[in-house]
């Protein structure tokens, strides 16, 4: 409820209504409780009584549902505390903590900074500054604010997230690029003929060749160790430290020769890493420049893989297998749905003559 100051307002400028609740003289209704044997007013929003009735209920829940010892905390007092509580992969937590750090430095100048008068018109009003950027991009900034408030909630500052009742933003479904046979083969022969490469040509073409013929990402790839390898049994122990979950995978007859001349060079000890760096992005970036390719990622090795793999007649769940997913294959048969299909679609291709 307001506070009204003007010197000439009487005791007859009010009407109650009923416990807690009073109608001003203008119209407005207003609601005046007690919380901790704090008084608290507030202005309603409603035009009538039994509207009035409903928002002065839902005031007294929301007051049992907050502490008033830190109702008044503001959205920088609590990013302080809300990043103290993550945990996880590296590159998870730099991604909330910059999402976070765009929200307290982004939001609109006209809209309050205390968390218990912000409202989900305010959260909308925030999003609106990245309308330019992607569906992925905006819909991790609502995922992190989400959780940002929902811990403001937990704490009994707020009683609800207004971030609920935001909607994700559609993601298209650009096009990715695979590189072909041919295209893969040149690359890792493009790299390893670069003698002036820092850490070694060698190094950098591995990483590619092993990249798409174990059908890995960066990271798991570049956390092999020897002990990871078993030659006799033929499978490597792969570790996901994104969903920290390991898997086993084959050694495809493809990549043993490689794998078997990088290993007779290492050390003996255990946790030698079967590959000395970390990424392969720079070295593909400017083999792909070279030779006038596609700008392929290193998901586009992975990709590469899969894409072989289920053209060759591989079912989907022993490739969902491969690539550490336990859902059977209902991913990967979504996302490479066309792949599977290829060979029949161009079977059927030949009939049109």
């Amino acid at each position: 409820m307001r506070k009204t100051t003007a010197s000439n307002v009487t005791e007859s400028d009010w009407t109650k209504i009923g416990p807690c609740l009073y109608r001003y003289k203008n119209g407005r209704y207003y609601a005046l409780v007690k919380q901790h044997g704090k008084q608290i007013r507030r202005v309603l929003e409603a035009r009538d009584i039994p509207q009035a009735r409903r928002e002065l209920n839902d005031l007294r829940r929301d007051l049992e549902l907050t502490d008033p010892k830190v109702v008044s905390r503001t959205l920088q007092n609590h990013a302080g505390s809300f990043l103290q509580t993550l945990s996880g992969a590296a590159s998870t937590l730099e991604s909330i903590r910059h999402s976070i750090d765009l929200l307290i430095k982004d939001w609109p100048k006209d809209s309050p900074t205390q968390l218990s008068k912000i409202r989900k018109a305010d959260c909308e009003k925030w999003l609106v500054r990245y309308a330019n950027r992607s569906s992925s991009t905006i819909n991790s900034h609502i995922s992190y604010a989400t959780r940002f408030f929902e811990m403001a909630v937990n704490d009994g500052v707020i009683p609800r997230n207004p971030m609920l009742d935001i909607r994700y933003r559609r993601r298209s479904n650009p096009i990715r690029l695979t590189p072909t046979k041919h295209q893969f083969e040149r690359i890792v022969q493009d790299l390893r003929s670069q003698t002036a490469n820092g850490h070694g040509a060698d190094e950098s073409a591995d990483f590619v060749a092993l990249s798409g013929l174990l059908g890995l990402g960066q990271a798991e790839l570049s956390a092999i160790e020897r002990k990871h390898v078993d030659l006799d049994v033929g499978t490597i122990l792969i570790f996901r430290r994104k969903t920290k979950q390991s898997f086993t995978i084959p050694i495809y007859p493809l990549a043993r020769p490689l794998i078997e001349s990088r290993l007779a060079n290492l050390s003996p000890d255990p946790s030698t890493r079967l590959l000395s760096i970390n990424d392969c992005k720079k070295g593909l970036a400017a083999a792909c420049k070279r030779l006038g390719f596609p700008n392929f990622e290193p998901r586009s090795l992975r990709r590469y893989f899969i894409t072989k793999a289920l053209r060759a007649g591989v079912d989907v769940a022993t490739v969902a297998s491969w690539q550490g997913h336990r859902d059977g294959g209902a991913l990967l048969l979504k996302t490479y749905g066309d792949a599977v299909r290829l060979e029949h679609s161009l079977k059927m291709a030949t009939s049109l003559k």
